[in-house]
């Protein structure tokens, strides 16, 4: 796709300085652009960097540096304008519609709405119902009793099993699984027992999963991931969790049975939170912390058990400290000792 810099200013207004009639047909950063890319510059640091770059359109602030000789178009906020320009020249859209003739589709109270795409390979169960200008592609496993709503995205190799049900404007990368067993067992003396998982999921609008994350069913009712919550790749997601609205969930991450997460958390790379944890309102835990006790809303931990990360990294600066410090104990404990045998002497004498 082509688009002259005078289109796109239409679209996005700001201030052009250029030459309006250049051509542009993708995005890139400041060091890796060539002519007919957009690139941007968030703020001045970046002067040296967008003054030496061979894009053909660059976004700045309106109070950037003059950049003689570059095509710029002034905007309030350039970062957040140029990912919307990504999302124009993006051209990871779905490449099928229709339905494939060799998906397996039931013939049971099946409800496929208007202008879906299903590609090769797919199997939909009984009692099933997608919404609108949904895509499901190729070799993806529906179960009985799934609902998912309209403008989804699912990619290949998803499964969602029984009793899942998905909102709209969800996107499911490729490889996930939804609505699994959840990891639920006793000990009876002689072995462990399985405990049946006999709830389902919830997946609210606007959630995006990466590949290859799990999301467990739950025991009773149901487990949620609530609205505009991002989860990464490879992440497991325990039965009975309640993860709360516009939460972010990075790769790497485990999350126990029956824990709650209030709206706005984040969990970095390699968190790992133990069952019936609650997380309040923006927290955060940085990356490997592991989660044995409740944080407070607004709260930022880190390290295994969690603590406030402003007492981790107290306790982290220490460290180095820790052989000189052993040397001056052991100083004093030899002065001690001088000192009490001169006085154990004393009351000798």
């Amino acid at each position: 796709m082509q688009m002259r810099l005078v289109d796109i200013q239409q679209q996005i207004a700001g201030e052009l300085i250029g030459d309006a009639e250049t051509l542009v047909s993708a995005v890139n950063s400041l060091d890796l652009a060539q002519a007919g890319d957009i690139s941007f510059a968030e703020n001045d640091k970046y002067l040296a960097a967008a003054e030496s770059s061979a894009a053909s359109l660059i976004l700045v602030p309106k109070d950037f540096p003059e950049l003689a000789g570059k095509n710029v178009l002034k905007v309030d906020k350039p970062k957040e304008v140029f990912i919307g320009i990504m999302m124009m020249f993006d051209d990871s859209c779905v490449k099928f519609s229709g339905i494939h003739p060799s998906a397996v589709i039931a013939s049971e109270n099946v409800k496929l709405a208007a202008n879906i795409a299903i590609a090769p390979q797919v199997s939909i169960q009984e009692n099933v119902s997608i919404g609108a200008n949904t895509s499901i592609d190729a070799s993806t496993h529906i179960a009985q009793d799934v609902v998912i709503g309209e403008h989804c995205k699912i990619g290949p190799n998803v499964t969602i099993l029984s009793k899942v049900t998905i909102g709209h404007n969800v996107i499911i990368h490729a490889g996930t699984v939804i609505g699994g067993d959840g990891f639920g067992y006793f000990w009876d003396g002689m072995q462990q027992k399985k405990v049946p998982q006999l709830g389902g999921v919830i997946i609210e609008d606007n959630v995006e999963i990466g590949c290859n994350t799990c999301i467990d069913r739950a025991t009773f009712g149901m487990t949620r991931i609530g609205k505009g919550t991002k989860i990464d790749n490879l992440v497991q997601i325990s039965h009975n969790n309640e993860i709360g609205e516009h939460c972010m969930i990075v790769s790497h991450v485990g999350i126990s049975g029956s824990v709650t997460l209030g709206k706005r958390v984040t969990l970095a790379g390699q968190v790992g939170i133990a069952d019936h944890i609650t997380m309040g309102d923006g927290s955060t835990a940085a990356a490997r912390t592991g989660i044995s006790k409740d944080v407070q809303a607004n709260q930022v931990v880190w390290g295994a058990p969690n603590r406030p990360i402003k007492q981790v990294m107290r306790e982290m600066a220490s460290i180095p400290k820790l052989p000189a410090l052993l040397k001056q104990v052991k100083n004093i404990l030899k002065r001690l000792a001088e000192v009490e045998e001169q006085l154990s002497g004393l009351d000798k004498k």
